[in-house]
């Protein structure tokens, strides 16, 4: 994703977006490299309320925090430079996963990205984890709901530097 990350920078973009933020890991270690402002959505108060204190005094007074589930969640139109999802979406329905991307797609401004990245099974079409009520889906199946949200897939990169016992990461640069 080198060219994405150089676009942005060129660009300073003025509002990013960690969706399924937890506690602003990739708001702190990335998205305020970016953009002037950062904010952060995430479902779980107890993770949203520890994120300022990670984020830090002085980056934490550049974020909005937001508690709400994504599929719920309405962004507005034109506010994004960047939207970063990250091993959230495994916990929504199809439908969900086309309507947020679709909404996020509407909140993204000229030249804006969604970045996401989701673990990928290869075998199966999908995988249901009765566990932790998730759902591995496979490329195919990601790229197949992406285009069902009016979006298009600019970039793929795979994660390295994963244990080989675990599911393969993509890395998905997406535009409207």
């Amino acid at each position: 994703l080198p060219r994405v990350k150089s676009e942005l920078m060129d660009s300073k973009s003025s509002l990013a977006c960690e969706c399924g933020a937890g506690i602003g890991r990739v708001t702190k270690g990335l998205l305020l490299e970016f953009a002037d402002r950062c904010d952060l959505i995430e479902s779980s108060s107890r993770l949203l309320s520890a994120a300022p204190d990670h984020i830090g005094d002085y980056q934490s007074n550049k974020c909005r925090y937001f508690c709400s589930e994504l599929q719920t969640w309405r962004p507005g139109v034109n506010k994004y430079s960047i939207i970063w999802i990250q091993w959230a979406l495994c916990y929504l329905t199809d439908y969900d996963i086309v309507q947020f991307l679709s909404r996020c797609s509407e909140s993204l401004v000229d030249g804006g990205w969604i970045v996401m990245k989701e673990n990928v099974c290869s075998e199966e079409a999908f995988i249901v984890d009765v566990d932790d009520a998730s759902i591995t889906r496979s490329l195919a199946y990601w790229l197949d709901l992406i285009a069902k949200s009016g979006l298009q897939v600019k970039h793929l990169s795979w994660q390295d530097g994963f244990p080989d016992d675990i599911y393969p990461v993509p890395m998905l640069a997406i535009q409207p």
